[in-house]
């Protein structure tokens, strides 16, 4: 039983950190069109936002920071991921790919602005990362130990309340 439940939870990091790790060296190798890509969805967020001229002055004032937010995001998903990976310091680690997933999912999916055909496909998107965000807490929350036993030196489901 130990041994399912170990490689059960190596399954379980890999497949977690994966969409991370696998997102982060895309972005690298497709830096420039995913810097267009960037800018083109602050530029969108700056006509969404277009009631208030405050957050619209923001998103100006944040578009030319492109580069910088996408090393920013870069470096947390290859170190979080990492982390969560080899089940080093995991709970750090799903607290940086949270950091990450929270801003990039309400700026990159924003499909409660949009109409037509390209709505059902970012809203998808946006609650495959609330799902992901789930798991991302449970890790905080709970670890990811590949051990019998919990933080506090319990076995498993032995708590007694």
């Amino acid at each position: 039983m130990h041994f399912i439940r170990t490689a059960a939870i190596v399954l379980a990091r890999f497949l977690l950190s994966a969409i991370f790790l696998t997102s982060a060296v895309n972005r690298l190798f497709h830096w420039h069109e995913t810097e267009k890509i960037v800018t083109n969805i602050l530029c969108d967020w700056q006509t969404y936002v277009g009631f208030s001229s405050v957050m619209q002055k923001c998103f100006v004032v944040l578009t030319p920071w492109t580069p910088l937010l996408l090393i920013v995001a870069t470096l947390l998903e290859l170190i979080g991921g990492l982390f969560l990976l080899v089940g080093t310091r995991e709970k750090l680690g799903a607290g940086l790919l949270i950091s990450f997933l929270i801003p990039s999912t309400l700026f990159m999916h924003q499909f409660w602005f949009l109409d037509g055909p390209d709505k059902p496909m970012e809203q998808i998107m946006f609650l495959k990362n609330m799902a992901i965000l789930g798991g991302l807490i449970m890790v905080v929350l709970h670890g990811a130990q590949t051990s019998g036993r919990d933080e506090d030196g319990f076995n498993s489901g032995s708590h007694q309340y």
